[in-house]
């Protein structure tokens, strides 16, 4: 009987160690410390040709307007012809160019791609965004061109 008592009294002690144990994790996850969206930073990859933007370049807002700056760095100069956004594999709308005239870019000229995501994220929640732009090359008379690139941050209010 003695035996059954300590292991008993063994399995309780370690019992509530370990439930205490796992709260203190959860309450650490929630408050934040160990949830890896809080450490998320805003990072860009891709864009190949076009050039990757400098963090900060973009921006997705609570109410699902995107906005990305990004420079021509192909060596020539080139016509947007396409975009396409997609939020979490999701198509955006009304992707525009603007910044650009009638969307031929000289070398090193900037410009704007802007579109609409529906639904966005709430407020500070993590997203990733795709992008693809078609362009041709007006020195060399060549079309459709595609570079893409991911980008991913926190939404904005």
């Amino acid at each position: 009987m003695l035996k059954a008592q300590a292991a008993m009294e063994y399995l309780m002690t370690y019992g509530w160690a370990i439930l205490i144990v796992v709260v203190v994790v959860a309450a650490l996850y929630w408050m934040g410390p160990l949830n890896p969206a809080t450490w998320m930073r805003p990072t860009a990859t891709g864009f190949g040709e076009i050039g990757v933007p400098e963090p900060g370049a973009w921006r997705l807002k609570t109410d699902g307007s995107f906005v990305l700056l990004l420079t021509n760095n192909v060596g020539a100069r080139i016509n947007i012809t396409g975009a396409v956004v997609k939020l979490d594999a999701t198509d955006c709308t009304g992707e525009l160019i603007s910044g650009a005239s009638y969307k031929a870019l000289d070398i090193r000229e900037g410009f704007n791609v802007t579109a609409t995501c529906a639904p966005a994220p709430s407020e500070g929640a993590p997203y990733r965004i795709s992008v693809e732009l078609t362009y041709d090359n007006l020195q060399t008379g060549l079309k459709g061109f595609k570079d893409s690139g991911t980008l991913t941050g926190r939404t904005a209010a």
